[in-house]
């Protein structure tokens, strides 16, 4: 799971029976959801603590993105897929490649912004009046100030966002830039510690979905108090007046590379259903090597998130093994999470299978520590799928857990990770979490600490959840309300 900064998945299926598809369909799809608990009893305590200690072994470096640990980590996965009989996502490769680029800003005497006004000239100081956003090799340009409403060919764009809403303005920036505009100034209404977690944030290498050649156009961040005051007035005013000009400049180093995540599945039985998908996700990637504590400077990420990862593929063999549901269930593993949920965010904009008939996604991220009989759902209350979770472990007590809502929703942890992905694109989801602790990005996130026996609890809770699903008449539904608050406005 990456820090809040940085957040500016495969799949399975099963050998048909003989003769199951005839009789699955004379059956009620809820009371087969319910009475048949399929393979869960193959997911064990043993499997997931072996799994864990491949994923999390020194070996892998700590599974950065990219790196080649990821790529020994997604070679494992696959091949474990392949033996299962699951069938690739993409002809004969499990491997979903992407394309990143990796950004090194250069020096803050690299960066300037200028404004000029009949009123006078004013250079702005890189080191504390704005924050140069790293996208281009040596990029410069000049042009009158205009809002993104107006006609913004040739111009400098100004956009005014918040701490709450920097994500979005920066999300937006490419659409004001395909619309002619030259480059792009961001006014933050924030306070001074949030101002200096951007900078270093951006200030730092960092990773982006996508080439270079699409990153090229001169832009800042500008504090509102580092603006002049005739300026920064009408933008707190929502206005850009005419007269004023930007020359902003900024320099950096791009380097193209590529990471992958891993997919397969098998398809399911029912003829009307099986073009509908059930997704299962989790991060394959950790933080890979740091700075050393106590001597240790590979933060193996074993609870972040080898266990999900190891829950994934216990999952694929479990399905693989038992009778097919109706509907399809891809397993995915994902990398590029802790640098920004990049490879879910490269899948929901080139998915493998269409997303409008993706019923659900189940993600996994951090299920190994903290309290042996309890499981946090985020995106509990969003779908019928939280009822649905509270209904399974009811019926099954012997899996000795209660599900929960998000304990920390000032923490955002349901922006950070690849669920979000699904679910801003209308996917209901659920997050299965066990939250932070001490050793959270630290090199003691060790595969002795995983407490594996609740991990496979939680495993085949989510075997059950995904079979019921996958078997049922309906699809989840989305509340209302969340649909809109989560989609967009107009949602049903």
């Amino acid at each position: 799971m990456p820090t809040p900064m940085r957040t500016i998945a495969v799949m399975i299926l099963l050998a048909l029976l003989p003769g199951f598809a005839a009789g699955l369909a004379a059956q009620a799809p809820a009371e087969v959801g319910r009475r048949d608990t399929g393979r869960a009893a193959t997911i064990t305590a043993t499997d997931i603590a072996r799994r864990v200690g491949i994923m999390a072994h020194d070996s892998m470096a700590g599974r950065d993105t990219p790196s080649p640990g990821l790529e020994k980590t997604a070679s494992y996965i696959a091949r474990e897929f392949d033996s299962f009989g699951l069938l690739p996502a993409i002809g004969t490769d499990f491997f979903q490649w992407y394309p990143l680029t990796e950004v090194r800003p250069g020096s803050r005497a690299g960066q300037s912004l200028t404004l000029r006004h009949s009123s006078g000239e004013y250079a702005l100081d890189p080191s504390s009046d704005f924050i140069s956003l790293p996208v281009g090799t040596a990029a410069r340009t000049s042009g009158p100030l205009a809002a993104a409403t107006d006609d913004v060919a040739g111009k400098v764009v100004v956009v005014r966002a918040t701490s709450q809403t920097l994500g979005d303005r920066l999300g937006e920036l490419r659409g004001v830039l395909d619309g002619g505009a030259v480059g792009a100034l961001i006014a933050l209404d924030a306070p001074d510690r949030y101002v200096d977690g951007v900078r270093l944030f951006f200030e730092s290498k960092r990773l982006s979905v996508g080439r270079p050649e699409i990153l090229q156009a001169p832009a800042a961040i500008v504090p509102l108090g580092s603006l002049p005051g005739a300026l920064r007035r009408a933008i707190e005013h929502g206005e850009v007046p005419e007269g004023w000009t930007a020359d902003v400049r900024s320099s950096a180093t791009m380097r193209a590379d590529s990471a992958m995540n891993v997919i397969g599945w098998l398809e399911g039985s029912d003829p009307e259903l099986r073009d509908e998908y059930v997704v299962f996700t989790a991060h394959m990637d950790h933080v890979g090597t740091g700075r050393p504590v106590n001597g240790d400077s590979i933060y193996n990420g074993a609870d972040d998130d080898a266990s999900g990862t190891a829950g994934i593929v216990e999952l694929a063999q479990a399905f693989a093994t038992g009778r097919r549901p109706r509907r399809s269930v891809v397993f995915m593993t994902v990398s590029g999470e802790e640098k920004g949920l990049l490879g879910s965010e490269w899948y929901g904009e080139h998915p493998l299978f269409p997303l409008e008939k993706t019923v659900a996604n189940l993600n996994m991220d951090m299920i190994g520590r903290n309290w042996p009989d309890t499981i946090v759902a985020i995106g509990k209350e969003e779908s019928s799928l939280g009822a649905m979770a509270d209904r399974i472990v009811a019926e099954h007590p012997e899996l000795g857990l209660e599900v929960v809502d998000d304990m920390w929703p000032e923490e955002r942890f349901y922006f950070r990770s690849d669920h979000y992905n699904f679910a801003r694109r209308g996917v209901p989801i659920l997050f299965f979490f066990n939250g932070v602790h001490a050793d959270y990005h630290r090199p003691s996130d060790e595969p002795d600490k995983i407490d594996s026996e609740k991990a496979a609890r939680i495993v085949r809770l989510v075997y059950l959840l995904g079979l019921e699903i996958a078997n049922a008449d309906e699809p989840p539904a989305w509340d209302p309300d969340a649909y809109r608050r989560v989609v967009g406005t107009g949602g049903d």
